[in-house]
């Protein structure tokens, strides 16, 4: 059985890989390097950090740390296709992850624009915390 952060994280690139909008996205998993222009646009899907706290004897309450990573190659309208892209994503995510016990909430939306090569390359980041209740491992 797959771990739960990783159905998260498979739910929510299924979800954004079958809107119309990010059909032209690659998909990876997360990048450490800058990426090529060549590639744009990509998506990234991380849990890159988990809070843990007792809930009751039995099961504690996990905070999960999503994100959703959009790098785009853009012209003077960036922005504003980072925005379009950002509002179909808020609704989409929370859906992809909502289950009996979990629950989504979108915490903050960045974005950034680099105009220093030929083209410029925007960058939405979406943090989403997603908290759900486990049993304990007895």
């Amino acid at each position: 059985m797959p771990h739960y952060r990783s159905v998260y994280r498979s739910n929510v690139r299924a979800s954004l890989l079958g809107a119309p909008e990010f059909q032209d996205c690659t998909f990876m998993s997360a990048w450490s390097e800058n990426i090529s222009a060549d590639l744009l646009p990509v998506i990234g899907v991380v849990t890159p950090s988990e809070r843990n706290s007792p809930d009751t004897h039995s099961s504690n309450e996990k905070s999960t740390l999503l994100q959703v990573v959009l790098k785009r190659l853009g012209g003077e309208d960036i922005e504003d296709r980072l925005d379009d892209d950002s509002a179909l994503m808020e609704a989409l995510v929370p859906a992809a992850v909502r289950e009996t016990s979990v629950q989504c909430l979108l915490e903050e939306t960045t974005t950034a624009v680099n105009g220093d090569g030929e083209r410029r390359i925007g960058t939405l980041t979406m943090s989403y915390r997603v908290t759900s209740w486990r049993r304990v491992a007895s």
